[in-house]
């Protein structure tokens, strides 16, 4: 039974994986990164930051679709739209140039504005909900 459903889970994994992943892809073919700083991979990382702040700070009534929302958009869609091996490739081409200051803005701006994004959408999650259980009594 562990075993099956451990299965199940990965394979929510693999099918948000591959989307956000995809998704990452086919923005990065319409906005590549230029020579000067990395907007795009920035932006996809806020992004899935949001996301998955607003995702996992949920509350579901039936655990199951919670964990396989989890498993399939947390760490599968979020972790293949975000890219933490992209902006540290990028990082390390800033400082192996000599670009100091571009890495030190980069690196700066990623981290803060990550958590950040995370928090706002763990914000945001909370307050929608509670709006609409409001509405519903």
């Amino acid at each position: 039974m562990f075993v099956k459903a451990n299965q199940q889970w990965a394979l929510f994994v693999m099918a948000g994986g591959a989307a956000g992943a995809s998704v990452r892809y086919g923005l990065l073919q319409l906005w590549p990164a230029t020579e000067g700083f990395p907007w795009p991979v920035l932006i996809l990382n806020i992004a899935g930051s949001f996301l998955l702040g607003a995702l996992m700070v949920r509350e579901w009534r039936r655990p199951l679709k919670r964990l396989a929302l989890h498993a399939g958009l947390g760490t599968g869609f979020c972790g293949g739209l975000t890219t933490f091996s992209t902006f540290a490739v990028e990082m390390a081409t800033f400082i192996d140039n000599s670009r100091y200051g571009l890495a030190l803005t980069y690196g700066f701006a990623s981290m803060v504005s990550s958590i950040v994004a995370a928090a706002f959408g763990a914000w945001s999650s909370k307050r929608f909900t509670s709006e609409a259980a409001e509405t519903t009594s």
